[in-house]
């Protein structure tokens, strides 16, 4: 039983080594530390702590950064101090640190209890004989080492040795800030003779059967409550540290993902008692009731993995987000943080959320709020390619570390009702060059520890998973069951563009793609000076580098459609108008293949850090970019889609057009229309059907764009999509600016 959370602690930071010395051997001087004494936040980032004190500048706006790197190569000092009320004595008293960020030594009341390396294997110490009692203050202090040079993006993944967050080594959607500190609670237990070491429940058919492996003798009971009423109850003994409790569920109120029904949750508590009817020990989660199972893509080979999750019976289409951490602070994130990204996704019509293996395993507020907003969670274990090679590690240290990490988190995870997907991590490839495959050393451990600790999720080998990474319109089409890419609009027509590609996609499985776009102007008049905020290119400012070195629209894709744009609000819209654009023809292309299509993953739904351009769809201060809401539209359950080819046409070139309708819940439609408008709205072509539309329209010369607008209706229910698109010719070149950006600030948020 918790009995608190421990607060009020302070930090303050050494050169390497010197906090193991008090004091120097020659003089015997006290060293005092290279910060002073600073009040530190638990769970927190050192970088707060420090920029909370006035220690380092804002590492976020501009180039500050640069001037925090120091901060990874010193020993930080936390220490806390705390009274153990007189009822605890004779308890069994432990300390658990739920994530030490990341290699630490511990000291309770000067004594040392433990070395520790990693950051998601939990450290459990056993206080009881050490532990002060009558009012005395406990003395708890974590030295916490520099941090391991590990690899960022650009590496070699077989040589990857820690269990730590690489995307804090710099990756493309963000610099260089390698975490450190105490990131996930620090918890004071106490606990009779018998302790629950970990549970592990099964919903079948009106049955919730719960396994407990406990220390000691005693009982175990259970009780499942729904609103607060008691639904079920049982009660065993304890025999070899193990219990299995069955509760009937009589008329189970079912979990179902976000838009394909409700999310309601039981609360299931677990009580110890010693074997004189002493309460030892207790534990109370939340749980979903729903049954889960696999099938393959329509169509799929044999060899395709079962990747559509089938939940109480549904097919459920997977409409996914990857995510980042949500900061690469990432011990500051709180709930209310936590709740406003992925209440975002839920109202955006998400119904997965990939957790990508160069970011963490996140804290248990992050899955408690995907079990209530049913978003399901695929989530990786923590490797991720490097570009060198993209080979998983196979050093003893690195599969040590690796395995201590996936037991300890599928032990915590697996009861989470919206746990869907395991993956051995990020674009991980055999030496081969195809995706790693089961039978790699690496792969094969984890998913040996995911048969034994959870059978029920499937675990993929990686993501992509094979049997090729990318598309490849050489090989079969069959073999395009998981694919990566492209993460850039493919262009605005003619072959290969990214209409083509899209409406010639063979793939299954997407579960990694999207297109860059411009922050929102807000953002940017946030972390950048009113010098860096003009029309510029990263090749040619490098503060905008700094802030997004991949992703710069400008030259690549905006000025060639557009052509020069002259202020920053402008191209902001424009890079933004087209990121929607090219992710909402993706999402409705793919849709349009449902069941041989089983879903698209967009990269990247967050970014851990401000950047200029960037693939997310809401940016770092959680304010939506405009491809949040054509993702949010293009991913509606009961949704008209237009399939075409181009965005640019000529003036007497055909427009080839089909309305779609997209129904995940079967609810039908009764009428569609199409209808094709000039920019002051007069109809220039209309037509009606009671099912898919195909058309076609000759571009008119007298007109420089025009919109497709379609209508599905059912009754009073209705849905609109308006598409629009640019004429160009010898006199005008480039598409319409300010028609780009009427399009924008008139679409429905």
């Amino acid at each position: 039983m918790v009995i608190q959370k421990l607060k009020n602690w302070q930090v303050s930071g050494f050169w390497p080594y010197t906090p193991i010395q008090s004091g120097s051997m020659e003089t015997g001087h006290v060293h005092q530390g290279l910060t002073g004494v600073i009040p530190a936040t638990v769970p927190g980032s050192i970088y707060t702590d420090l920029l909370r004190a006035g220690l380092i500048p804002d590492p976020y706006f501009e180039m500050n950064s640069l001037q925090c790197e120091w901060v990874k190569d010193r020993w930080w000092v936390y220490n806390t101090r705390f009274t153990i009320d007189e009822s605890y004595r004779g308890k069994r008293l432990f300390l658990i640190f739920k994530g030490i960020d990341y290699k630490a030594r511990i000291y309770f009341n000067n004594q040392h209890l433990a070395d520790h390396e990693g950051m998601y294997e939990p450290v459990v110490c056993d206080i009881t004989e050490l532990a002060w009692f009558d009012g005395q203050e406990n003395q708890l202090k974590v030295i916490l080492e520099s941090a391991p040079d590990e690899m960022g993006q650009i590496g070699y993944t077989s040589q990857t040795w820690t269990q730590k967050a690489r995307f804090t080594y710099k990756w493309d959607f963000c610099t260089r800030l390698v975490g450190m500190g105490i990131w996930n609670d620090v918890l004071l237990v106490a606990t009779g003779s018998a302790r629950i070491l970990n549970t592990q429940y099964k919903y079948t058919s009106k049955k919730l059967t719960y396994k407990v492996e406990a220390e000691g003798k005693g009982t175990a009971e259970a009780i499942l409550s729904y609103e607060g009423k008691p639904v079920s109850k049982a009660s065993v003994s304890i025999e070899d540290g193990k219990a299995v409790l069955t509760l009937p569920v009589g008329e189970p109120h079912l979990w179902y993902p976000n838009g394909y029904g409700d999310q309601p949750l039981y609360d299931l508590t677990l009580r110890l008692y010693e074997e004189d009817g002493t309460l030892s020990d207790e534990k109370t989660h939340r749980v979903g009731l729903r049954t889960l199972r696999y099938v393959r893509p329509e169509g799929a080979t044999p060899e395709t993995l079962p990747y559509t999750p089938v939940i109480n019976g549904k097919k459920i289409y997977i409409k996914g987000i990857n995510m980042t951490p949500l900061d690469m602070n990432y011990g500051s994130v709180d709930e209310a943080r936590y709740r406003r990204f992925l209440t975002l996704a839920r109202d955006a019509n998400v119904t997965l959320i990939r957790e990508w293996g160069g970011g963490i395993i996140e804290r248990e507020e992050f899955y408690d709020l995907c079990d209530e907003l049913g978003l399901m969670v695929w989530q990786e274990f923590i490797q991720s390619s490097s570009g060198i090679d993209n080979v998983p590690s196979e050093r003893p240290e690195f599969l040590a570390l690796i395995e201590k990490t996936a037991r300890s988190a599928i032990v915590e995870k697996r009861n989470h009702v919206s746990l869907t997907f395991w993956s051995g991590g990020n674009e991980l490839f055999e030496r081969s060059g195809i995706p790693a495959q089961y039978a790699n050393k690496n792969i094969a451990m984890l998913r040996r520890i995911c048969k034994e600790l959870d059978p029920e999720h499937l675990m993929l080998p990686t993501s992509a998973s094979g049997p090729i990474g990318w598309r490849d319109d050489k090989r079969p089409q069959t073999d395009h069951h998981d694919i990566h890419g492209p993460w850039k609009y493919a262009g605005a027509k003619g072959p290969g563009c990214q209409y083509d590609l899209y409406n010639t996609s063979p793939i299954e499985l997407h579960s990694e793609f999207g297109v860059d776009g411009m922050t929102n102007l807000s953002s940017i008049r946030t972390f950048l000076s009113p010098k860096n905020r003009v029309v510029t290119t990263v090749a040619e400012n490098p503060v905008w580098r700094h802030h997004g070195e991949w992703w710069d629209t400008y030259g690549y894709r905006d000025k060639p459609i557009f052509g020069e744009i002259r202020d920053l609000e402008t191209l902001v819209k424009i890079s933004q108008f087209m990121q929607g654009e090219g992710i909402r023809y993706a999402l409705e292309a793919n849709r349009r293949r449902k069941w041989q299509n089983v879903g698209s993953i967009v990269w990247q739904f967050n970014e851990p850090w401000p950047n200029v351009s960037c693939t997310n769809l809401v940016d770092y201060y959680g304010d939506p970019k405009f491809a949040y809401f054509t993702y949010r539209d293009a991913m509606k359950p009961w949704h008209i889609s237009l399939r075409y080819e181009a965005l640019l046409f000529r003036p007497g070139e055909t427009f080839n057009g089909c309305a779609v309708p997209l129904d995940d819940l079967g609810e039908g439609w009764s009428e569609i229309q199409v209808s094709i408008l000039d920019p002051d709205k007069n109809v220039l072509y209309e037509t009606k059907s009671s099912d898919s539309i195909s058309f076609a329209w000759t571009v008119g010369d007298k007109i420089r764009s025009f919109t497709v607008r379609c209508e599905m209706k059912k009754g009073k229910k209705t849905d609109v999509s308006e598409y629009l698109f640019f004429v160009t010719d010898d006199a005008h070149p480039f598409a319409d600016q300010d028609v780009a950006v009427r399009y924008l600030d008139k679409y429905p948020r």
